[in-house]
């Protein structure tokens, strides 16, 4: 076959990964090299060769089903990667300095390259922070509910009745919690009952994130892939079930593509660029008077379900990008 560059696309993910499997085939389509690193498979079944000489590294990833040279990778998808296995014969405390050490070596590697990164894993790890969102959100002129970060039952409480009890709660980072029987429970996005008042004592145990009820019209998943903005539009409002938090039942929703104003489709686009994406997926709602508030932005959203309920051309944005990355 002959490739339409010379680099290739590397991809950070793991081995069941659909969205992975269909941005690969249509990179393949379009005869652009691009190879599956299944993040699981370090150290037990691939390797890794750096060589630092001469100003620069080089070397290899060694993949089971290809050798791939650091100097060909041009552009990285950083997807849905898994944490490196060990073999059983290592302790759990050397299991631990093991995992370390890989990151320290695939990571710092990787971050060596000059290299298109959809999307850089530091900035990832940035763009998640929910306040920094929010403040930079309300920069650009987005409307934005009324927040209270806090492990103080007295302001928790005040912030409360300042809303006339209409307030919910959101975690700040992940949305699972795994339980003493290591079945991990999902926390949704929740309207605080009238019950609940009087429990807020318990907010100080660690901090908690609370906002302002805001009702809907319509809720919007915003998904921005470099310049790129695709919006669909998701009826929440016509099951219980899904009012408060869409993610409850997917089976309830449906679906239609929706047309930003312009500008805030340019603070969507803008809000990805401030915090050094090139992907993005951000949620909105439109009240019933017609305004738009921004809830949060997931910097490394699934999409495919947008796109299959929809048409909306997600996977072709994102192939064109990283395309556009071994091509440059």
């Amino acid at each position: 076959m002959t490739y339409t560059a010379a680099r290739c696309v590397l991809v950070l993910t793991q081995e069941n990964d659909g969205h992975a499997d269909v941005v690969v085939e249509r990179l393949r389509e379009r005869d652009v090299r691009v190879h599956r690193f299944h993040t699981e498979d370090f150290p037990l079944l691939s390797q890794i060769v750096g060589q630092f000489r001469d100003g620069r590294w080089d070397g290899e990833l060694e993949l089971p089903d290809a050798t791939l040279p650091l100097s060909e990778i041009g552009a990285v998808w950083f997807r849905r990667p898994a944490e490196f296995r060990f073999g059983p014969e290592l302790p759990e405390v050397a299991r631990r300095f093991a995992r370390a050490e890989a990151r320290g070596a695939i990571g710092g590697l990787l971050r060596s390259l000059d290299c298109l990164w959809v999307n850089h894993p530091e900035k990832l790890v940035t763009a998640d922070y929910k306040p920094l969102q929010l403040r930079i959100a309300s920069a650009l002129g987005l409307s934005v509910p009324d927040s209270l970060i806090t492990n103080s039952p007295v302001a928790a409480r005040r912030f409360v009745a300042e809303h006339d009890g209409d307030v919910i709660y959101k975690t700040l980072r992940g949305g699972v919690v795994g339980m003493e029987t290591d079945d991990p429970r999902s926390i949704y996005t929740s309207l605080l009952p009238e019950s609940a008042f009087d429990e807020l004592d318990r907010v100080a145990a660690t901090p908690c994130l609370f906002q302002e009820y805001v009702t809907k019209e319509v809720e919007l998943r915003v998904t921005v892939v470099g310049d790129g903005v695709f919006t669909a539009e998701i009826d929440s409002q016509s099951a219980v079930a899904t009012r408060v938090d869409w993610r409850r039942s997917y089976e309830d929703l449906t679906y239609d593509v929706h047309e930003l104003p312009a500008h805030v489709e340019d603070a969507c686009r803008e809000m990805v660029r401030r915090l050094d994406l090139e992907f993005g997926a951000i949620d909105l709602v439109r009240t019933p008077e017609g305004e738009y508030v921004f809830l949060e932005v997931n910097p490394n959203g699934q999409w495919a379900w947008v796109e299959s309920a929809t048409g909306l051309p997600i996977c072709d944005a994102i192939v064109d990008l990283l395309e556009r990355g071994v091509t440059a």
